[in-house]
């Protein structure tokens, strides 16, 4: 009988049907544990909170591998702000030579979308208004004053009765400029943004005002509107701009910096390094709080390529963990949690239909990231909805096996019903991860990717007992990643007619796959050479055409054309195609691998993967 759970996750959307999170403020980010990453949020808050205390710079990084939640937590932490402070995305730089420009038009994007920047400036001007009034109070000055508090309320609950009432006297703006650029806070702004702010008591130049903090083009009658005569599309005014927000600002701006390798990607070393000697400006003279994301692998190499004193003021926290088995299970109930609450209804247990036995096998097994984790229990929720039924998974359902009754036996292993459904599920999931993070398609991310997939297809292997040649996966020992210094290979241990044997492997990247490609046309230039060397002392004659002519003639004389005809005689029986000299060299390689039973590689231009076995 179907229970309601089970018509709910037939009906409703899959909730594992979305992994990648987007820093988009009119879309409401993936539900949030608050045991996740628990250090690192809190690590954030408290540098944010510093800023806004003591009004000093705090730049943190936070590292970790693709799928960990970097991203969430940017999403997050704009949605906890509760106007604390203001959240502002900048995407990766694209410009080399215009750092400061990027992060002013982003930041002006950022704070105006969410209403921030409109708070932040009305809230300086009357600042200065208040300083105004006190020195032509001062001075006697019976006009200022009367006019001034025309348009300023008593109490700082008024401040948006004052915009309102400022708007009325549309010259109110010059007079705050001309009395008050010589006091707090405009004597600390930069001039042409002293001007602009105070046009924000025009309505007229309201659009302008905006586009010019953000360097857009304006018109010279925008301009003449302004009262200035530059627009603000250099690297020293788009600072100003950065630095007078920062400064107005009563709340801390937060810049928020995902994805730093994808800048180094899109301009090399040179424009990664820019964007920190940016960063690093911006860091010593403006209170405003970075947070920065990257990979861990990623950041263990840029770092070399940055300024030594732009990479001492970066806060490194710890890198984000892979989830623990009670993190996995409360990921997956803050995700399904959002079905029983449309439904109403009360589930057997929050992560039905994933026991917690299964996951905490799961997670033991695939120490899986939070994407993979998603991407995994998406793929199996999948196929219940297409068999049409749901069935409550446990540590003995692998991937690919339809819902039905359970074996008799429980000690056979428990059968694959469709072996190339589980085949294209597993494929479908890679491409999903690869196609998620299209920038991360560098040579390490690549060496990582296959080497977990041949991992899962030898556990596959182990545990349903399936043989490849009469040979068996005994075991399967992949050590995680350390922190520091290489990583150590895969052990399999294979069972087989000659007993069991052990092997390693491990996958390297491009740069050590072209070795063998490397020795071969070494060895072939070097024999071209001796073959030279031996004309010239017998004192032949070089050939017309070269050598490529010869080898054409002479291949010709032996019944065959092109590269590797068979030099034999027509009539001998053993003629045949010979093989290239790739493939000679990679045959000779596995041979002298067998026969000492000790190291072999084969290589090609995609890749080499390295193995050395011995009898156990």
């Amino acid at each position: 009988m179907t229970s309601p759970a089970d018509l709910a996750l037939l009906a409703a959307p899959s909730p594992f049907a979305d992994p990648v999170v987007r820093l988009d403020p009119e879309i409401d980010p993936p539900p949030d544990v608050a045991q996740i990453h628990a250090p690192v949020r809190a690590a954030i808050e408290d540098a944010i909170a510093t800023v806004g205390r003591e009004r000093r710079a705090q730049m943190v990084l936070v590292a970790g591998d693709p799928g960990m939640g970097k991203t969430h937590q940017l999403a997050w932490l704009r949605r906890r702000a509760d106007g604390a402070y203001a959240c502002v995305d900048i995407p990766p730089l694209k410009d080399a030579t215009t750092p400061f420009g990027h992060l002013a038009r982003y930041t002006v994007q950022g704070l105006a979308v969410t209403g921030h920047l409109e708070r932040i400036l009305w809230d300086a001007l009357r600042r200065v208004a208040i300083a105004v009034r006190a020195e032509a109070d001062d001075a006697g000055d019976d006009d200022i004053v009367a006019r001034l508090d025309e348009a300023l309320p008593p109490g700082d609950q008024f401040a948006r009765v004052f915009r309102m009432l400022a708007q009325q006297d549309p010259t109110l703006g010059a007079l705050l400029y001309q009395r008050g650029r010589r006091l707090a806070p405009l004597s600390g702004l930069a001039a042409d943004f002293g001007k602009v702010l105070c046009r924000i008591t025009d309505r007229a130049a309201e659009r302008a005002l905006v586009d010019w903090l953000r360097g857009a083009e304006l018109a010279d009658e925008d301009l003449a509107l302004l009262d200035v005569k530059h627009r603000a599309d250099s690297e020293d005014r788009a600072f100003e701009v950065v630095r007078g927000l920062a400064q107005c600002a009563p709340k801390p701006i937060v810049l928020c910096l995902d994805q730093l390798e994808s800048t180094s990607g899109l301009l090399g070393p040179d424009g990664l390094a820019r964007m920190f000697t940016a960063l690093m400006e911006i860091y010593q003279q403006t209170p405003v709080g970075i947070v920065l994301m990257c990979q861990s692998q990623q950041w263990a190499e840029l770092r070399r390529d940055l300024p030594q004193a732009a990479v001492e003021r970066v806060r490194v926290l710890p890198p984000l963990a892979k989830p623990s088995p009670d993190d996995a299970l409360a990921i997956l109930a803050s995700r399904l949690a959002p079905v029983w609450a449309a439904q109403g209804i009360e589930p057997p247990y929050p992560t039905y239909p994933f026991a917690p036995a299964f996951v905490a096998a799961l997670v033991a097994d695939t120490r899986p990231t939070i994407r993979q984790l998603l991407l995994d229990c998406d793929a199996r929720l999948a196929e219940q909805r297409r068999a049409g039924a749901i069935r409550e998974l446990t540590p003995a359902v692998p991937l690919g096996t339809a819902p039905g009754p359970a074996p008799a036996n429980d000690t056979a292993p428990a059968p694959i019903a469709d072996a190339a459904a589980a085949l294209a599920s597993a494929q479908a999931r890679y491409v999903r991860v690869v196609e998620d993070r299209k920038d991360l398609a560098n040579p390490g991310f690549r060496q990582d990717h296959l080497r977990e997939a041949i991992v899962d297809v030898l556990r596959g292997m182990q545990r349903h007992g399936r043989a490849l040649d009469g040979v068996t996966v005994a075991e399967v020992t992949a050590a995680p990643k350390p922190k520091h210094g290489p990583r150590p290979p895969v052990i399999v241990a294979l069972d087989g007619p000659r007993g069991r044997q052990r092997i390693a492997f491990d996958v390297y990247s491009d740069e050590r796959g072209r070795g063998a490609d490397r020795r071969w046309r070494q060895a072939h230039q070097r024999g071209r050479a001796r073959a030279r060397r031996a004309r010239r002392r017998r004192g032949l004659p070089r050939p017309a055409g070269g050598d490529r002519a010869v080898r054409r003639r002479r291949a010709a004389r032996c019944g065959g054309r092109g590269r590797g005809a068979d030099r034999r005689a027509p009539g001998d029986p053993r003629r045949g195609p010979r093989p290239r000299g790739r493939e000679r060299a990679h045959g000779r390689a596995r041979a002298a691998g067998r026969a000492r039973g000790g190291a072999a590689a084969v290589g090609g231009p995609r890749g080499m993967m390295r193995g050395s076995f011995a009898h156990a």
